[in-house]
């Protein structure tokens, strides 16, 4: 049975799967770019209504490093590979 490839764009990592056509998620959104280890999911420590400008609340980090000084935050957002 033939592979199907499919690239992510962010990270150019290869996934492979039997159908064509298939949605892999890579797992390159979780890792930190500074050094590769895995971040942890970014939590508020005050309330949402605390964040902002304007009456915008706009926050878009969705992970942390907390491995580096200052912390590393992350706003990629998982990224779809489609095997072609």
């Amino acid at each position: 049975m033939a592979k199907h490839e499919g690239k992510c764009p962010q990270c150019g990592k290869a996934h492979y799967s039997d159908r064509k056509g298939d949605i892999i998620v890579c797992d390159c959104w979780k890792n930190c770019p500074m050094c590769g280890a895995e971040m942890t999911p970014y939590a508020l420590d005050l309330a949402m209504n605390t964040y902002g400008f304007d009456d915008r609340r706009d926050l878009n980090v969705l992970m942390a490093c907390t491995l580096h000084s200052p912390p590393f935050f992350s706003t990629q957002k998982p990224v779809e590979v489609v095997c072609t």
